[in-house]
């Protein structure tokens, strides 16, 4: 059973490739904006919480602008 299913998903993964490889390249460029906000929203209710989300962000802005000048998706 489990199998198969992993088959389907490979098989939809090699026929929409390009699809799913801009998903990722758009999620790794942009995703620290979304870790970014979610460390403003857990300011309130947890600070210690909200400063290493805040860190994670810095970190994944510093690694998509200066490590990772071949992104594609960067404008």
């Amino acid at each position: 059973m489990a199998k198969k299913i992993i088959k389907k998903v490979k098989k939809n993964i090699d026929e929409n490739r390009s699809l799913y490889n801009q998903i990722l390249c758009y999620g790794k460029c942009y995703g620290g904006y979304v870790v970014a906000v979610g460390a403003g929203c857990t300011f309130g209710a947890n600070f210690w919480v909200g400063l290493g989300l805040l860190a994670a962000s810095a970190g994944w802005a510093y690694w998509a602008t200066h490590c990772n000048k071949s992104a594609k998706c960067k404008l």
